[in-house]
């Protein structure tokens, strides 16, 4: 039986092999807008920066944390007097950053009254006896900045305080919570004696002083 010769399969085979690629491109799978959030596009109008939604970059921002405990799931945030917490997706930024809480009668039925509270995740630790407030919607988290001008430090921002969604953990996202509680003070942990309270039709902070403006109710 004749075999053929080394130099025979290697004339053979070498072009073949030049044809091979060495890497592999795998496609980028882009980021998709959270389901109760994509009736929104890149058409969109927004308040802050970028003029219009970008929504790749507002789903990367803000990533729901499948991980995550959810004590309470798509509840609302109610005030002393009854009204609850509200944001509007198109307030904020391009990212959906930077979205101011608002105050305003319930509807029962807006999105953008829903929130989650989120006692451990890729976000917060459950040992440190503190909560997330993440938005339904968006999944954004509530956020305390006192370095921003005054009225504006409490928005929603990328869980984990950095803009793009690549952030851990953040002081000026976690927030006093008592396993048990349904009414509880919006205290961050970045803030000393700092409570969030209404301020007109707006989510504010100011100095704890125990009253029933500074309590909140989940339902």
């Amino acid at each position: 039986m004749h075999f053929p010769s080394l130099a025979f399969l290697t004339a053979l085979l070498l072009p073949l092999a030049h044809s091979i690629p060495t890497t592999l491109s795998v496609p980028k799978i882009p980021f998709q807008l959270h389901p109760r959030n994509e009736t929104l596009s890149d058409t969109t109008a927004v308040a802050r920066a970028g003029a219009v939604l970008n929504p790749e970059s507002a789903a990367e921002a803000n990533q729901r944390d499948n991980t995550a405990t959810r004590t309470f799931s798509s509840v609302n945030i109610k005030t002393s007097d009854g009204q609850c917490l509200f944001i509007d997706p198109t307030s904020g930024d391009f990212r959906q950053n930077l979205i101011p809480v608002q105050v305003q009668a319930c509807t029962g039925v807006d999105e953008g009254e829903k929130w989650d509270i989120i006692t451990e995740g890729k976000h917060i630790d459950q040992e440190t006896g503190a909560m997330l407030v993440v938005s339904t919607a968006t999944q954004g988290c509530l956020n305390f900045d006192p370095r921003r001008a005054d009225g504006d430090t409490v928005i929603l921002f990328s869980c984990g305080g950095r803009a793009g969604g690549e952030g851990g953990a953040t002081d000026s996202q976690a927030f006093a919570f008592e396993d048990g509680k349904s009414r509880l003070a919006l205290q961050p942990s970045n803030a000393d004696d700092i409570c969030l309270a209404p301020s007109g039709e707006k989510l504010d902070s100011a100095t704890c002083n125990g009253d029933a403006e500074q309590q909140f109710q989940i339902v």
